[in-house]
C-alpha cells in the first residue's frame, strides 16, 4: 500500500511539474492564485483536482490549450497513435478500398519481387562443391608448378638476352672492326701497287 501511494504522489509531482512548465512556456512568468498547488502532503485526489482545475484556467487564458482540447475531443485518434500495421478505425470502407486501389502497383511489383526472391533461393546441390574441394590438392600443385615454369621462363629470358648480347659484342663489333682492319690493309695494298706501276713506267720512259 505504501508503495502505490509513493508512486501516485511521485506521478502527481511529476504531472505537476510538466504542468508548471507548459504554463511557463504558454504564459511565461505570469501566475495567478489559481496555479498554486496543492502542498505536497494533500492527498492525491485534492492534489488531482488542483491540477484540473490549473489545466482549466491554462485553457480558458491560452487559445492554443483551447485548441488542443478541442482536437482531442473530436479526433482522439489523434492523440493514441496506432501500429503501423493496423487498419486506421477513422476512414471509411470507401476510403479503405481507394487506398487500396492506389497503391495496387505496389503491391503486385512487390508480389513479383517476393516471387523472383523465392525462386532464387534454392539451395545448389552439393556434388560439384565437393568435387571442387576434392580437387584442391591438384589445383595447388599446378600452382605451384606454374610459378616454377615461371621461374624457368624469367631464366629463359635472362640466358637469352645474355647470348644476344655477347653475339652483338662478339660478332657484330667484332666483325665491323675486322672489315675496318681489311679496308685498311687494302688500302695500303693499292697504294703499293700504284706506286710499282709509276715507277715501272718511269724505268720504260727511260729506256
Amino acid at each position: 500500500m505504501a508503495a502505490t501511494e509513493g508512486t501516485a504522489a511521485q506521478t502527481l509531482s511529476m504531472l505537476a511539474e510538466r504542468l508548471q512548465r507548459i504554463d511557463y512556456v504558454v504564459n511565461g512568468d505570469q501566475h495567478d492564485g489559481s496555479e498554486n498547488g496543492s502542498p505536497n502532503n494533500a492527498s492525491a485526489s485534492a492534489r488531482l483536482r488542483n491540477l484540473e482545475r490549473t489545466l482549466k484556467a491554462l485553457a480558458a487564458r491560452s487559445h492554443a490549450v483551447s485548441d488542443i482540447f478541442q482536437l482531442q475531443k473530436h479526433y482522439p485518434e489523434l492523440f493514441h497513435p496506432t501500429e503501423s500495421h493496423a487498419v486506421p478505425s477513422s476512414l471509411a470502407p470507401a476510403s479503405l478500398a481507394q487506398l487500396i486501389l492506389a497503391h495496387e502497383s505496389l503491391y503486385k511489383t512487390s508480389s513479383v519481387q517476393l516471387s523472383t526472391l523465392n525462386d532464387n533461393s534454392t539451395i545448389p546441390e552439393s556434388a560439384p562443391l565437393v568435387k571442387l574441394i576434392a580437387m584442391q590438392s591438384r589445383i595447388d600443385k599446378l600452382e605451384t608448378k606454374q610459378m616454377e615454369q615461371a621461374h624457368e621462363f624469367a631464366e629463359l629470358r635472362a640466358r637469352s638476352a645474355r647470348a644476344v648480347e655477347k653475339y652483338y659484342e662478339s660478332g657484330v663489333l667484332q666483325m665491323g672492326e675486322q672489315w675496318t682492319e681489311w679496308e685498311e690493309r687494302l688500302k695500303d695494298c693499292e697504294i703499293l701497287v700504284r706506286r710499282k706501276e709509276a715507277a715501272k713506267r718511269r724505268e720504260e720512259g727511260a729506256t
